[in-house]
């Protein structure tokens, strides 16, 4: 219950249905969702750790990603996944990548069937992976927070083009089993890059249809 609480007030935090600076009490949510404190405490608790939330003098506030949070999110991701890659590459066994395989060909039957949320899901289960492989706990636990933050952000934005999408995985990944740890972060880099240019834009035409309301 803690995590579908979480996952709502997440949405509605990055999409600005709750406005920046907004008190979030757990009384009020907890009516609200119509559970008690214990639930509505856990799910104010996880989107503190992720960001989304501000402690000040002991009350909790919504703090809007913005702009600038998604630059941050993106620059720290590519550190994050870039030695993520590194140590996969280093510690993947054959039988992972056959494995990270499959999940691009789940992309392409998302594709087929035009199940948006289908690749959605694997499009996350794929870049997870690199996490997994690098064989660093830490690493992991360290990415993890910010799993279901990106997961919102792909929600937000337009239908992809799944088919062009997944041709983008599968050169990702056909990089990766090369070996090449230099030129797999290099794809990284443009991979996000341009998801975050797409972010950028789906935030401003957002922001830019709320000053016309």
């Amino acid at each position: 219950m803690g995590e579908q609480i979480a996952h709502q007030l997440r949405l509605e935090i990055i999409t600005g249905a709750i406005a920046d600076g907004t008190h979030l009490a757990e009384d009020a949510l907890a009516t609200r969702f119509d559970v008690s404190r214990g639930p509505v405490r856990d799910a104010l608790r996880q989107l503190e750790t992720e960001g989304l939330l501000e402690a000040r003098r002991k009350r909790l506030y919504a703090r809007a990603l913005g702009m600038d949070g998604v630059e941050e999110l993106y620059a720290l991701r590519q550190a994050l996944e870039s030695l993520a890659i590194r140590l996969a590459i280093e510690n993947a066994s054959a039988k992972e990548w056959d494995a990270l395989q499959e999940v691009v060909d789940r992309m392409r039957a998302a594709g087929e069937a035009e199940d948006v949320q289908m690749f959605a899901d694997a499009d996350m289960e794929f870049h997870t992976a690199f996490y997994i492989y690098s064989r660093n706990r830490r690493l992991l636990e360290a990415w993890k927070p910010y799993q279901r933050t990106f997961a919102i952000l792909f929600e937000m934005s337009d239908t992809p083009d799944i088919p062009a999408a997944t041709d983008d995985h599968q050169g990702f990944l056909d990089i990766v089993r090369t070996g090449d740890a230099d030129a797999a972060v290099k794809r990284l880099h443009l991979h996000l890059t341009l998801a975050k240019g797409h972010v950028r834009g789906v935030l401003r035409d957002g922001r830019a249809a709320g000053d016309a309301d």
